[in-house]
């Protein structure tokens, strides 16, 4: 039985050593840290639970093909629950709240009412979304692999798809920003800043159209959770999971992988899949570099998309289970950047996530904020920029929910050296950007010099996700399968 160590246990790493165990092989994987995961993670600070990477899953929904994948390694399966909140995002504006309802016609309607001046862009905006109805990721083969249960893309996905299409030209030239510019209220331009502004406005309307089309749930119990079924999973087919296990590098000869060298030992393999994020991985993994041009490039053609995450825990119940973007009277000041507003997810209603009568809460602050934080840990005031930041937090929490005065328990923040620490990616580094013109880049999944040697994760497609991550693992084993001509299952 030939041997195969993927280095990484992520989603990509799970999906491409489940899949590569069910097809035969014997398949370790080596992970660094204490759990699973990668950065599909959750943790729990004094009793709160903060999710840190599940907000929305596509291909959740059981009518997309990727739910297939989904459930083939065991993330998911028909009996867990999918949560749809009805609202997905609210801002307060002018004394009101202004919402974006997952039905895309109920939120044009509710568009048209607050502001009927903008009915000319409200119907763009609904055709758009509309358009991408039919839109998906395609789940579909390596070209001669010889699979159990082949996967082709059909005629009839691609007539669902030619609206879109016809669409893309004009919105992958627009960012975002300027999309919503087209709108004359201006709570309504904020409200769908959904996706950051020099981000395509094809990632807002495809985006749009998946939480319209019923897909983008939230799996019950979360990142954990979809880790630990893809952990069983990995386990009942027999495959070994290393953890703590830091591989120092890969083991070439003569242009073969022969496996991998640990801090003191050294695992031979047949082949080796690389999950650690790609950037990262390169300059870290490999003795010579790889003379692959995509490889040495990636770092150089790569807008990472970085943030600080931020979790509350909060003795009391607070009223909306989604906390409504609002407008801060003192700005949040931190690593050089200037926050005007804040809102909270509230995952209270969520079992598990806070005690009896509390609150878990968290929020994203997007913006490549690496190089502030490593320059803070250099000169030794790291805690102390978080712990600013944290008051800052804590003083706009509370002067919008009097109630929450004394009564918050724990303030937790992930920066981009934490995503580092944890996972290795380049920077902190969860997905990358498409920005305007930019086309959507997929790169190779093999090393083209050198046998054996395959990579997955969500750097490999833009812009990046779990469901890349997913998918990439799921192409690194048929490409194995193919070295080996080896029926994938």
């Amino acid at each position: 039985m030939k041997k195969v160590i993927v280095i990484g246990a992520g989603i990509s790493g799970l999906s491409a050593a489940i899949y590569a165990q069910r097809s035969g092989f014997n398949v370790t994987i080596c992970e660094q840290h204490s759990i699973a995961g990668g950065m599909c993670t959750s943790w729990k600070r004094k009793g709160y639970l903060f999710e840190g990477a599940v907000h929305w899953l596509t291909g959740s929904s059981q009518k997309t093909q990727l739910y297939q994948v989904w459930k083939e390694t065991g993330a998911l399966n028909d009996n867990v629950p999918v949560l749809l909140q009805e609202k997905f995002s609210t801002i307060e504006w002018d004394g009101k709240n202004i919402t974006l309802y997952r039905d895309i016609k109920k939120t044009a309607r509710h568009f048209l009412e607050i502001s009927p001046e903008d009915k000319r862009q409200i119907r763009m905006l609904l055709k758009d979304v509309e358009a991408f109805s039919g839109f998906e990721m395609p789940v579909t083969d390596v070209k001669g692999v010889t699979a159990e249960n082949p996967k082709r893309m059909k005629m009839s996905m691609l007539f669902k798809m030619l609206p879109a299409f016809f669409k893309l030209k004009k919105l992958g030239k627009m960012s975002s920003k300027d999309y919503t510019a087209q709108f004359k209220h201006p709570g309504i331009r904020r409200l769908l800043c959904v996706v950051p502004g020099d981000y395509t406005a094809v990632s807002l309307i495809a985006t749009l159209s998946t939480l319209n089309t019923g897909d983008g749930g939230y799996p019950e119990g979360g990142s954990l959770a979809m880790v630990e079924r893809m952990v069983k999973t990995f386990y009942a087919l027999g495959g070994q999971l290393l953890l703590k296990t830091k591989v120092k590098k890969v083991r070439i000869e003569n242009d073969i992988v022969t496996g991998v060298i640990l801090e003191n030992d050294i695992l031979d393999a047949d082949a080796v899949i690389v999950t650690q994020e790609t950037i990262a991985a390169y300059e870290q993994l490999f003795e010579k570099p790889l003379q692959d041009q995509w490889l040495a490039q990636m770092r150089e053609n790569t807008k990472p998309a970085v943030c600080t995450f931020v979790g509350i825990g909060v003795r009391c119940k607070l009223p909306e289970p989604q906390i409504p973007v609002w407008k801060l009277d003192e700005p949040i000041i931190y690593a050089g950047r200037t926050e005007t507003e804040i809102g909270f997810y509230n995952y209270s209603e969520y079992k598990g996530y806070s005690p009896e009568g509390c609150s878990a809460l968290t929020t994203i602050f997007m913006g490549d904020t690496y190089d502030f934080w490593k320059k803070a840990k250099e000169e030794g005031r790291y805690e102390e920029e978080k712990k600013a930041l944290a008051d800052q937090i804590s003083r706009a929490l509370c002067k919008k929910y009097p109630q929450a005065q004394g009564n918050i328990e724990v303030i937790d923040i992930a920066t981009p050296l934490t995503y580092e620490r944890y996972t290795g990616a380049y920077r902190g580094s969860w997905m990358s950007v498409v920005g305007v013109g930019d086309k959507i880049k997929t790169h190779p999944a093999h090393s083209k010099y050198v046998s054996g040697l395959y990579f997955a994760g969500h750097r490999i497609m833009a812009a990046g996700g779990l469901p890349v991550a997913v998918y990439t693992g799921r192409t690194a084993a048929q490409l194995v399968c193919l070295q080996f001509n080896t029926v994938f299952k």
